[in-house]
């Protein structure tokens, strides 16, 4: 009998260190990603990398909790980029924005994030989600942001009120990580 295509990945990863992404039953964190150290009929040895492509140690795996292997798909592909890129991440951003601690702090930030072409920024709007992106559009009312997805996804405009507006996150690890997929994507790194 032929070898299973579950071996046959597993060799694959071992011998090329291609990504998996590994789901295993009753996991609610989501998916391991990384490759193959190595593995037998029971169990898989797993070099893992965090969301932002830094290593995260080693993992033994029951080969029985394993419910599904996903590889060479969009998710192992941006795990990839992370990975080569992943020191970028780590470096600050030059955002020489200076804070000013007045009533219309959001339009003033703003009004400096329009201009900067290279930059996005979170908003938290009314205390709930945050959204990410560029600002596009500014007025004293309010203003366009240019959506990026978590893994770099030109999601659309979307226009919000200044007045909404209850926190701004800039050069955060999850915007670099944005960042850095949405150049990748659109072939600017």
């Amino acid at each position: 009998m032929s070898e299973s295509i579950l071996h046959q990945l597993l060799k694959k990863s071992k011998e090329t260190k291609e990504l998996l992404s590994v789901w295993q039953y009753n996991a609610e964190k989501g998916s391991l990603v990384g490759y193959v150290v190595d593995f037998n009929d029971e169990f898989i040895v797993f070099n893992q990398f965090t969301k932002f492509g830094k290593p995260d140690g080693k993992v033994i795996l029951n080969l029985s909790s394993v419910k599904t292997i996903d590889y060479n798909d969009d998710y192992t592909k941006v795990m990839e980029c992370l990975i080569q890129y992943s020191d970028v991440i780590d470096k600050p951003l030059e955002t020489n924005i200076p804070i000013e601690f007045i009533d219309q702090w959001q339009f003033e930030t703003l009004k400096h994030l329009i201009t900067m072409k290279d930059q996005i920024a979170s908003f938290e709007i009314n205390g709930g989600d945050f959204y990410t992106g560029f600002v596009k559009k500014l007025s004293t009312e309010d203003f366009v942001l240019q959506c990026i997805g978590k893994n770099g996804e030109d999601e659309g405009s979307a226009l919000y009120r200044i007045e909404d507006i209850s926190e701004i996150r800039m050069d955060d690890m999850d915007d670099k990580r944005r960042l850095l997929l949405y150049k990748w994507r659109n072939a600017i790194i």
